[in-house]
């Protein structure tokens, strides 16, 4: 289980896209793959609907960041509350 990808929506952080995230985690037999883009959520529907297309278990998340790059914490969400609640606390940060 990958808990931490980029996408390019990670800009400086991520080269792939969602759909080349999936291709490559079904490619190499992964069963759950976790996209935590660096403060955004640009491409989690994408992601999760490919996800469960290939038949990998979506897990959606956020890396939060600072000024200057500097990583505070990730987060990851358990269900659509706490999906929510990511996206909350983005709001305000």
């Amino acid at each position: 289980m990958y808990l931490n990808c980029h996408s390019y929506f990670s800009l400086r952080y991520g080269t792939l896209s969602p759909a080349a995230l999936v291709e490559a985690a079904q490619g190499r037999g992964v069963e759950a793959l976790a996209l935590t883009d660096v403060n955004n959520t640009s491409g989690a529907l994408e992601f999760y609907r490919l996800c469960r297309e290939a038949g990998i278990r979506p897990l959606l998340g956020i890396d939060f960041r600072g000024e200057g790059g500097e990583r505070r914490y990730v987060g990851l969400a358990r269900n659509l509350e706490g999906w929510a609640e990511l996206n909350e606390l983005l709001t305000r940060c």
